[in-house]
């Protein structure tokens, strides 16, 4: 790029200004990533994303380039975002609706942004310098969690109290491990100095006892299917029956537990039946309106169906309890905007799985390789995240599309040449080998 930037113009000024200037928006990228971690900081990201997006989109066209970096997720992101685009006129609250979509539209933004941004200033170190960001965010956040749970009492023997995140709950905390875990993971395996892996190692410790002290059951979830993925990947069928067997031995270990006293109330099935409670209306809801839905956003439900509000319901304290939202990212969409919605927004999940995974043959892959895959296990783990709350919000969103984008760099550079699309999908440049 620097070549073509000085052949164009011929100015070493414009060079400079060029390479300077993207220097600054990688700096922005790697503050983005760490700076996720914490909601209060969201609006905050947004007027500086949508300042760096401006100013690179202009200095690209400047440069007689193009700012889109084509992918294989351009796709099916399009007909979910075009279908849910065309079921806005048939909602119950249209403003509402039409925002919620354009909230959407602006994370996927954030995605190709950041793509853009590692097509002009270098793939793969900027790549791990975004990781490495993840990795301070991932444990500044679970220090701050584990202070303020024992600071508020909270011990190992209930979870009366739960660890949160910084002014947010139990269940953003719960979801930013899920997000984190797995790179902290993928970053210890391939480090090679032993500070940054000593570091690395603390960090996924604290992030680990984050998220036990949440005691977020659809986090605990997300991490098992995580391992399932992992063991399916590696086609070995020891790998999988252990994974399994371990799933179901703490399983059993959290039930005998509960009967001498201990997490009563994590296996208490009463919050999953709350749900199932509000799935059920949500699924009548389907049944009229299967092909447009009833309008996207997760307050819809509670919008089209008043009655089920807090303050109402609390008038009524004998009347079943139901939750004002439907507490499962998918039959939100498929509630919101029909069946084709929920195709759409499934084909997104499995195209970025798809491309970001890649099969243990000899459990022996390029570092890049490891750490995409390990970016993969987060889009595993957010997704049945999402099963159980809608998650796909706020500055949770900005990490999940900063970490695909990552994820997608380093395991398909190609992508970053103009057209790269259409290149070798599966195409992986040999780079020093780790053994996991």
């Amino acid at each position: 790029m620097a070549q073509q930037l000085q052949a164009a113009h011929g100015s070493v000024v414009t060079l400079r200004f060029y390479e300077g200037f993207w220097k600054v928006q990688g700096i922005g990228l790697i503050v983005m990533a760490g700076s996720s971690f914490f909601p209060p900081l969201y609006h905050w990201q947004e007027y500086g994303f949508f300042t760096l997006l401006t100013l690179a989109v202009g200095v690209v066209i400047g440069m007689r380039s193009s700012p889109w970096v084509r992918t294989p997720v351009d796709l099916p992101l399009g007909c979910f975002l075009g279908w849910v685009l065309c079921t806005v006129p048939f909602s119950t609250d249209v403003g509402y609706s039409l925002a919620e979509w354009r909230k959407f539209v602006a994370h996927a933004v954030v995605f190709y942004w950041a793509l853009l941004v590692f097509r002009e200033q270098g793939g793969e170190r900027l790549a791990r310098r975004v990781l490495a960001a993840v990795a301070v965010g991932s444990a500044v956040l679970s220090l701050y969690a584990l202070a303020d749970f024992f600071g508020r009492g909270g011990n190992w023997r209930d979870r009366f109290v739960r660890a949160v995140a910084l002014r947010s709950d139990y269940n953003w905390l719960s979801t930013y491990m899920v997000l984190s875990i797995p790179v902290l993971v993928g970053l210890l395996v391939t480090e090679r100095q032993w500070i940054a892996r000593l570091g690395t190692g603390a960090a996924l410790v604290g992030s680990v006892l984050a998220q036990i002290a949440s005691y977020g059951r659809a986090g605990w979830l997300g991490h098992a299917a995580q391992g399932l993925a992992m063991a399916f990947l590696a086609e070995r069928r020891r790998h999988i029956l252990l994974v399994v067997g371990l799933i179901a031995a703490l399983t059993a270990s959290l039930f005998l537990l509960s009967r001498v006293g201990f997490q009563t109330d994590t296996v208490d099935r009463w919050t999953f039946m709350s749900r199932i409670s509000v799935w059920k209306l949500g699924l009548q809801d389907i049944k009229e309106h299967p092909i447009v839905g009833i309008g996207y956003g997760n307050n819809t439900f509670i919008k089209r169906h008043p009655e089920y509000a807090a303050d109402v319901q609390n008038r009524y304290p004998e009347r079943e309890r139901v939750p004002p939202s439907m507490h499962n990212a998918f039959l939100m969409v498929t509630l919101g905007s029909g069946i084709p919605a929920l195709v759409g927004f499934c084909w997104l999940f499995i195209r970025l799985i798809r491309l970001l995974s890649s099969r243990l043959h000899d459990l022996a892959t390029a570092p890049s390789t490891v750490l995409a895959l390990s970016i993969a296990m987060a889009v595993v783990g957010f997704g049945v995240r999402n099963l159980f709350d809608y998650m796909f919000m706020g500055s949770l969103s900005h990490l999940f599309w900063i970490l695909v984008a990552t994820g997608t760099v380093l395991r398909h550079p190609s992508l970053l040449a103009e057209g790269g699309a259409k290149g070798d999908a599966d195409g992986v440049p040999d780079h020093q080998e780790v053994r996991l």
